[in-house]
């Protein structure tokens, strides 16, 4: 399949599951951006030197940092890490209010977003939801 098949195939579906097109496109940018920041956190070694100082987002209760109560300080993190965290933050906030929960692969051989969708559709063969091309 073509990479335009594949979005035209992703719109189609979100639209059935109750999604605007606007935000099925703003998804698949989303979805682009975090293969990209995958890629280069499995091949670059830049991407790991290029830190910055702890902006204390935090992902699933915790801060991006695994900031350490006992040290008191936060500790540097990867560029590439605060994009990462921002942009699924963005994906989560743009499928909450139709019932979508997305789930992130975090492997550039796959898709690395795949959304679970209300009706239960599936096209990874059954394994997850509808992979974001």
């Amino acid at each position: 399949m073509s990479k335009q098949r594949d979005r035209e195939e992703f719109c189609a579906i979100m639209v059935t599951e109750g999604m605007p097109l606007d935000i099925c496109r703003a998804v698949m940018r989303l979805g682009a951006r975090l293969h990209r920041e995958a890629e280069l956190q499995c091949s670059d070694e830049a991407t790991d030197r290029d830190r910055i100082p702890c902006p204390g987002v935090e992902r699933a209760g915790e801060c991006v940092c695994d900031f350490d109560a006992a040290m008191g300080a936060h500790r540097d993190v990867t560029r590439s890490e605060v994009r990462e965290l921002r942009a699924r933050q963005r994906v989560e906030k743009l499928c909450a209010p139709y019932g979508i929960k997305p789930d992130f692969q975090g492997d550039p051989r796959g898709a690395v977003v795949k959304l679970k969708v209300p009706s239960g559709r599936t096209n990874d063969w059954g394994q997850t939801g509808v992979c974001v091309p």
